[in-house]
């Protein structure tokens, strides 16, 4: 005999799944509200996430304490961020930039604003200027001299790209291939959003899980911050693909940022 109730199980069990991208966001809001009234004269969000990962305050305290943290909440935690290293990593979940994962992300903004190369008499040399600091309008010069310290090569850009940099150098340069390897290795080397690896196989990093971060408090606490933030971005603007595998991330993120924020209290 048929069971006349099996819709309704089936409803159930529909419903009994949690909804992690709606706690996600419900836990954003008091972090919002937060972070609007410590820092009421930063105008946007971005500016408000860069400044909270850089300086001193009760959310980025709290997650330094727990990364240093031997106790059973600060074990959890560190599981919580393993998980979400392992789920970044099995799904393609990009944003704006590239995708997010903790092998490959922006943390802070590249202190490095000149190189200079010498290589076989030549010197390739890349300066990156900001014109209105704290903003992002810069200014790149790329300069290329010879033995004699004549002129090979010279350009300027207003943003950093190395496409249109390598699209130059093929337009307006009689450089040779290894010459232009050397000028695009140093250009990078100034790169304002230079990527690095929050993970590493080193006996001395920070435990999570079954993975190691770099045994840098401090870098960590920005990357997870960052990684946050992004997360939170691609669900707010609609970027988010919301398939099952991409949903499985705001479990962790959750219980990341829901202990982070009752730090706020």
């Amino acid at each position: 005999m048929s069971n006349p109730f099996i819709e309704n199980s089936e409803r159930w069990l529909a419903i009994a799944n949690t909804d992690y991208l709606t706690l996600f966001v419900k836990a954003w809001i008091p972090f919002n509200a937060w972070y609007r009234n410590s820092y009421p004269s930063i105008k946007t969000d971005r500016e408000t996430i860069n400044i909270i990962k850089s300086s001193p305050n009760l959310f980025r305290d709290k997650m330094l304490s727990l990364l240093k943290g031997r106790d059973f909440k600060s074990t959890t935690f560190k599981d919580k961020i393993g998980l979400l290293y392992h789920i970044l990593e099995e799904n393609y979940i990009p944003n704006a930039d590239s995708r997010i994962s903790f092998e490959e992300i922006t943390v802070e903004r590249n202190p490095d604003t000149l190189k200079i190369n010498q290589k076989q008499g030549w010197n390739y040399k890349v300066e990156l200027v900001y014109t209105n600091p704290p903003h992002n309008n810069l200014n790149i010069n790329i300069l290329v001299t010879g033995r004699n310290r004549a002129t090979k090569y010279t350009h300027s850009q207003n943003k950093y790209d190395v496409n249109d940099l390598k699209d130059n150098i093929e337009n307006s340069s009689s450089l040779s291939e290894n010459q232009i390897l050397t000028l695009i290795e140093t250009y990078e080397f100034i790169n304002p959003k230079k990527a690095i690896n929050l993970i590493t196989e080193k006996k001395n990093g920070i435990e999570a899980a079954d993975i190691r971060l770099v045994n840098d408090v401090d870098k960590v606490a920005k990357g997870i911050i960052e990684i946050l933030y992004r997360l939170r971005c691609i669900l707010f603007h609609g970027e988010l693909n919301p398939s099952k595998e991409n949903q499985k991330a705001y479990e962790p993120a959750f219980y990341i940022l829901k202990t982070l924020i009752t730090s706020l209290k």
